[in-house]
């Protein structure tokens, strides 16, 4: 066989994998190689000093296996590049719900804040700023070269949790030293508690010890009953934490960063409780079951029930994407947006914050455990979604007909699969848990950001006042109980412009075969145009076919 077709037949290949069933195995994390799937954090070690190499050295036999089966199902149904690399596109991406998923860290860097998944590489993250410059140029290196293997994914997850925990050392001996105690030998166990709680009232506040003397501290700590009312839930754990951890009355500064670890892996379990009750205060205000609160009751609770929380101004609940304005006449709170939004989210640093869960990652993450594959076909995803409950939505139960519409409409569109990591597959999946999955909205056309920085950026208070209040809400409260229903929405806001948050590997240049030689290349191009070409036919097939249907529709059914 001539070598020219030997390697047309190759890349034919690689496209057709494009659309292959990618089950879920665990063989994804053993790539073929001596030592290849440790190339980064071979490069990483290389960088690092003894101290900090040896730290990560028992980091990754400690957590990376771990880490690799959270890994797992995301990268399996993930488009990946030839030999199983990811780009930076993919990287971040499921960075960002990995370190959502098991710490609720909203890490600067990986959150596209608005903007498209490829606006920036996850080597641009502050937390990855903290390493020596080789370390990150190995970094970046990697994901604009070949990719990452799945382990060498697991490995700068790793990373970046160790920069977390660092950070929290460092301040822990901030505060130490603030109050006079030696981070070197021991402590009597009660002012080594009495540290850490002031360690965690500034974490839980946004405030970096380094910039705070001692009375600061202190105000901080005395105020917070009064500023975050879960607080003597928190303290409660916290001290059972330490009992966990220390066995005496002696307390080594090495004891106390563990108790700090664990509160920057599992602050999030801690406010979940008070996430849910936001949750449950705004389900029982739903306005007929569509997953969204009228903003007239949203400010009524604030305005005659002191529910204080529910007091962003309708300009910021906007930017956040928590608004549905489509109806100017019904102007509406989207459930999820706010819940999971920047405004609910605490110990805001430079690197991160710590926000809600979202539920709705566990209903993506059983459709790709289940599934197993990039591009789905739509009968399997409305079998699984109609057999998946939430926290409100009951399993075993029937779709309507607008929402399989809607789905194959999807699937017609990207050759007859649903891509599972788009945004219109993420609006359908609003539609069916409108309380748990957020909306969706178009890249660019909101900016979630944090509180301190809306107000640094634009100058304009977060919190409505008064009067804007009452202009919607009126002199007193409705005292209406929404309706809920399990049924998904069918008259509200839906349109169907595609975003695939991870492009296909034919659709970026990185994805393609790197072939060596001028008769390779040339085969390489003339499958691509084919290819191309195939596209585009059966592009104008589905324009000529769903001319006036391809449009924007606001409220398409």
């Amino acid at each position: 066989m001539p070598g020219f077709v030997v390697a047309a037949f190759l890349v034919g290949i690689s496209v057709v994998s494009v659309k292959a069933s990618y089950k879920v195995d665990s063989s994804i994390f053993d790539v073929p190689g001596a030592d290849e799937s440790d190339n980064l954090l071979n490069d990483i070690l290389h960088a690092l000093d003894n101290s900090s190499g040896e730290a990560l050295r028992s980091a990754v036999a400690r957590s990376l296996p771990e880490l690799e089966a959270a890994l797992g199902p995301m990268l399996v149904s993930l488009p990946q590049h030839t030999g199983g690399k990811f780009g930076p596109t993919a990287v971040r991406y499921v960075l960002h719900r990995l370190l959502m998923k098991k710490h609720g860290w909203l890490v600067k860097g990986l959150d596209p804040e608005g903007q498209a998944w490829n606006g920036s590489s996850p080597a641009s993250a502050p937390l990855l700023a903290r390493l020596p410059t080789d370390a990150r140029a190995a970094v970046q290196r990697k994901l604009t070269g070949p990719g990452l293997s799945p382990k060498e994914v697991a490995v700068l997850a790793l990373l970046l949790t160790e920069q977390v925990h660092q950070e929290a050392v460092r301040r822990l001996g901030v505060v130490y030293g603030r109050v006079g105690l030696p981070t070197r030998g021991s402590t009597f166990a009660v002012h080594a508690r009495r540290a850490v709680e002031l360690y965690l009232a500034a974490y839980i506040v946004g405030r970096d010890p380094t910039h705070a003397n001692r009375t600061v501290l202190l105000n901080d700590l005395a105020s917070m009953n009064e500023v975050y009312p879960p607080w003597p839930h928190v303290v409660d754990l916290l001290r059972k934490e330490i009992q966990r951890q220390v066995h005496s009355g002696i307390v080594s500064f090495a004891d106390a960063t563990e108790v700090v670890h664990h509160v920057s892996d599992h602050f999030w379990k801690w406010q979940e409780p008070a996430c849910q009750a936001i949750k449950e205060t705004l389900v029982k205000m739903e306005d007929d079951g569509s997953g969204r609160v009228r903003l007239a009751d949203f400010y009524g609770k604030a305005l005659h029930e002191g529910k204080w929380q529910l007091s962003e101004s309708e300009v910021y609940l906007r930017q956040l994407g928590a608004l549905d304005d489509s109806n100017p006449n019904n102007v509406r709170v989207i459930i999820p947006n706010y819940v999971q939004g920047a405004s609910n989210c605490l110990a805001t640093s430079e690197y991160l914050s710590v926000c809600c869960m979202s539920e709705c990652e566990s209903i993506l993450e059983q459709l790709e455990h289940s599934l197993g594959v990039a591009e789905a076909l739509p009968g399997d995803v409305a079998a699984l979604v109609a057999s998946l409950p939430s926290s409100t939505v009951p399993a075993n139960r029937s779709l309507s007909n607008v929402m399989l519409h809607r789905l194959n409409r999807i699937a017609m569109d990207n050759g007859g699969r649903v891509p599972l990591h788009g945004r219109l597959f993420a609006q359908w999946l609003h539609h069916a848990y409108p309380r748990e999955c957020p909306f969706p909205h178009l890249s660019g056309t909101t900016r979630p950001l944090q509180t301190d920085a809306w107000v640094k950026n634009t100058g304009l208070d977060i919190v409505a006042t008064p009067g804007a209040m009452a202009h919607h809400a009126g002199p007193s409260p409705r005292n209406r109980r929404g309706r809920r229903t399990s049924r998904p929405l069918e008259t509200t806001l839906w349109s169907y412009q595609e975003e695939l948050f991870v492009p296909r590997p034919s659709e970026q240049p990185e994805g393609w075969l790197v072939l060596q030689g001028a008769v390779y290349a040339a085969a390489a191009a003339v499958v691509a145009l084919g290819c191309l070409l195939g596209r585009l036919a059966r592009a104008g097939q589905r324009a000529a076919q769903f001319a006036r249907a391809s449009e924007t529709k606001l409220f398409d059914v």
